[in-house]
């Protein structure tokens, strides 16, 4: 937790803005859309990274 908030403060919140800015300039374009909706799933991740789990997605839908 204490990892979290020194992060925050130092530096996930300028992660997370320009994620967000970079998210909607890339919004504008309909090219763009796909990459400013994932430029969007990264903002938790640079905002709170410390204690996430990042899985590879072959098994996010278990073994077959």
């Amino acid at each position: 937790m204490i990892g979290n908030v020194i992060w925050v403060l130092f530096a996930g919140i300028w992660l997370a803005i320009g994620h967000i800015i970079t998210g909607v300039l890339l919004c504008v374009t309909i090219i763009g859309i796909p990459l400013g909706i994932a430029s969007f799933k990264m903002v938790p991740i640079s905002l709170l990274p410390l204690g996430r789990v990042i899985v590879p997605s072959d098994t996010v839908y278990g073994p077959r």
